[in-house]
């Protein structure tokens, strides 16, 4: 009867019920939710886009332009449609999954061969590691990147077991990668790390000299010429603000160390590395730890996104989750091996006190709790804005942070005037100026604090917003002891309060 259980346990969890009810849960966390800030924000990026304003001068980002060219498609539906674009966005998303599954399980099944009940437990595991464990950073870049990237993934792992993926399944999956990398150059480690490992394993750069890592370099090679053809503002003002203030403008190494999900991410692939080394090779007398080619891919991605993390510098949730996601998925190839060492493994205290409890609990890590109860970023805010504004409510906010904008401006169908989301620029360059000591990166950094004040009292005057969101007093006292944003609030009253947050409304003539 006791080994019955685990058996009858595995078949259910394999099944394709299963399957359907994560996915039915998956949705249902974006009914009852909403996208996070970020997603709000490249959207409103891609509508004033489609509506003809010039990319990094009518509104601005430090990001590349597929942060919200990806958005465009889902912003021309819903207009189209004449819905709401935040459903649209979700539901291309399931979409996008749903392909990105589809091509990594065929090129699976080139490589080892697995029992359905194995397939049907990696299905399972990879539709609740990529569809549920996201949570509040559903649909962010991270998400779209690794959802893009799993084919090639999968053509590495197929590749290293031996299997022949066909041409046109290796220029789909590097095309996949190719539209990652696309998001931020960071994510191109999660390609090369795991190749150079499995050619330095096979002293062969046969797994480099491919279709899949031609065709993802061709993608990479046309995104950049087009982005400066199409966008060159990009390289004339985002990304000079990237290389002098956002990247430098990074959280303590202490905190990224120990206060953010990086020791989750590390402690997963530690406890791997640990379970390998005691042996788990094929064949069994080969030297060094050497898991299944499909967990080793799983995990040097992981810690290549673990390394971008670090890189980032910033310690947010969204930078973290490919890197999780991937480590746990690693354990989950790593434990369905057919290898002895393998059923080892799932007997072992690292299996049942790491593995299993970070699985179960992964999508608490993103959000699972706040977007299954629809927490506001700022709770009482959008109802504070409601009672003293008037109906869709032009819109701006004196903030070194983006969610004080958004998503609440599109939840309240107002327009948001400003040009960037918020006064990022302005905040992380007094940030730095604090500890800069050259004279002439001291005059970069006041050329961009004063340029983005500067622009914020054009976009004030020129938008003519009904509400300013001011984040706390603090920041309101700074920005008004600033020359150019001394008469940021002429004109404007406190009509509302919410936690910290100002609420300020034009004065009645």
């Amino acid at each position: 009867m006791t080994e019955r259980r685990p058996a009858r346990l595995a078949s259910t969890l394999a099944s394709p019920w299963t399957t359907l009810a994560l996915a039915l849960i998956a949705i249902t966390q974006q009914i009852v939710g909403h996208l996070d800030c970020d997603v709000s924000w490249f959207i409103t990026f891609a509508e004033k886009f489609l509506d003809g304003a010039v990319p990094y001068v009518d509104v601005t980002d430090p990001n590349p332009p597929a942060a919200f060219l990806a958005l465009a498609p889902a912003v021309a539906l819903a207009r189209a449609l004449d819905v709401a674009v935040e459903p649209v966005v979700a539901g291309l998303v399931f979409l996008f999954a749903y392909v990105s599954f589809i091509v990594s399980a065929l090129v699976f099944r080139s490589g080892a061969p697995r029992s359905r009940e194995d397939w049907g437990l990696l299905v399972n595991g990879a539709v609740f590691l990529l569809l549920i464990t996201p949570a509040m950073v559903f649909a962010e870049r991270e998400h779209i990147a690794l959802l893009a990237l799993a084919p090639m993934l999968a053509t590495l792992a197929a590749s290293a077991e031996g299997g022949r993926v066909s041409i046109p399944l290796r220029v789909i999956a590097g095309a996949g990668a190719g539209v990652a990398v696309c998001f931020k150059p960071f994510f191109a480690l999660a390609i090369v790390l795991p190749a150079l490992a499995l050619a330095a394993r096979e002293r062969s750069p046969r797994l480099l000299l491919t279709a899949e890592m031609a065709t993802a370099l061709g993608v990479c090679l046309g995104y950049a010429a087009a982005t400066l053809l199409f966008f060159p503002a990009y390289a004339a003002y985002a990304l000079p603000a990237i290389v002098d203030v956002y990247q430098p403008a990074r959280d303590t190494s202490s905190n990224l160390a120990f206060f953010t999900l990086a020791p989750f991410n590390i402690a997963l692939l530690v406890a791997l590395a640990i379970a390998s080394a005691r042996g788990f090779a094929t064949p069994p007398v080969a030297p060094g730890f050497v898991a299944p080619a499909a967990a080793r891919v799983c995990a040097y991605a992981s810690a290549a996104f673990l390394a971008g993390f670090f890189l980032q510098g910033k310690g947010w949730s969204n930078h973290a989750f490919p890197g999780v996601a991937l480590a746990l998925l690693a354990w989950c190839f790593f434990a369905l091996d057919k290898h002895p060492r393998a059923q080892a493994v799932r007997d072992g205290r690292l299996f049942k006190f790491v593995f299993l409890p970070a699985f179960i609990a992964a999508p608490m890590l993103f959000g699972a709790v706040k977007v299954l109860a629809n927490v506001e970023e700022h709770p009482g805010l959008r109802a504070e804005i409601a009672r003293v504004a008037p109906p869709h409510p032009r819109m701006i906010a004196v903030a070194r942070q983006l969610d004080y904008g958004h998503p609440v401006t599109r939840q309240l169908d107002g327009v948001w005037v400003g040009r960037p989301n918020a006064l990022w620029t302005a905040s992380l360059a007094a940030y730095l100026l604090r500890d800069v000591k050259d004279p002439q990166w001291r005059a970069r950094l006041e050329e961009y604090r004063r340029r983005d004040l500067a622009g914020f009292m054009e976009d004030v005057r020129d938008g003519r917003p009904d509400v300013i969101v001011v984040e706390d007093r603090d920041t309101r006292e700074w920005v008004v002891k600033q020359p150019e944003t001394a008469r940021a609030l002429d004109g404007y009253e406190k009509a509302g309060q919410a936690g910290e947050i100002e609420i300020w409304t034009r004065k009645a003539p």
